[in-house]
């Protein structure tokens, strides 16, 4: 991702990774967040559609099924999650490794 002849300390690697979370957590709505921790829950351990994903993680939440689908479409922007569009229907949804940190931290909350 960063390209440097520098090394980066441990330490300095940790302060960006803990700025990265609290920014996460302060920009992003509950809503989002649920949706992002409940995505990451059920796509440990299947491969889904972001159409699936949308309608199991409603079924799984008091959050409507729009609201689902419109948050997954933030969090694609965000750059957090891919999954299939008009030229690739059907490809599986996935989180990036960076959503997945974010869906641990937002857990461990």
């Amino acid at each position: 991702m960063f390209s440097s002849d520098r090394k980066v300390s441990t330490t300095s690697f940790n302060s960006l990774a803990a700025s990265f979370f609290r920014l996460a957590d302060a920009r992003m709505s509950d809503t989002q967040k649920t949706v992002l921790k409940l995505s990451c829950q059920l796509l440990k351990f299947n491969d889904l559609t972001v159409t699936a994903l949308a309608d199991l993680v409603s079924r799984r939440s008091n959050v409507p099924y729009s609201t689902v689908k419109w948050n997954l479409r933030s969090l694609k922007e965000m750059g957090l999650l891919t999954c299939g569009n008009l030229l690739r229907k059907g490809e599986h949804a996935s989180l990036t490794r960076e959503a997945r940190m974010l869906a641990d931290y937002f857990e461990q909350e």
